[in-house]
């Protein structure tokens, strides 16, 4: 979350497979899936243009082997009103050699568990 935090794209893009697919929930604004980095930078790129400043903190995590649940709260000021904002997002990630390659969004972290 370090990376997210920074906005530094390039490490937060090390850590995808170079083939991820990332698929979005039934009610995300964009929705996917995302295949491949280059696509994943994209959805970073545009969800950070809504941010005028933000962090991710994790408020939940579990793993199960090479799969885990993450549920975070991502906070920070609006880019376009300048309010204070929080969103819950809540993902369970599938590795493959020490890298993400697929990610699965859930509209809750009670449905996220459930995934995992």
């Amino acid at each position: 979350m370090a990376a997210y935090n920074a906005r530094n794209i390039d490490a937060l893009l090390a850590l995808f497979d170079e083939d991820v697919v990332w698929h979005t929930s039934p009610g995300f604004l964009w929705p996917g899936p995302y295949r491949g980095r280059d696509a994943v930078r994209g959805l970073f790129e545009h969800w950070w243009q809504g941010w005028d400043s933000g962090r991710v903190d994790i408020r939940e995590e579990a793993d199960d082997g090479d799969r885990a649940m993450v549920s975070a709260d991502v906070h920070g000021r609006s880019a376009g009103s300048g309010e204070d904002l929080h969103v819950l997002l809540n993902w369970v990630v599938e590795m493959r050699d020490g890298r993400v390659s697929v990610v699965r969004s859930f509209e809750s972290v009670e449905e996220a568990r459930a995934a995992l």
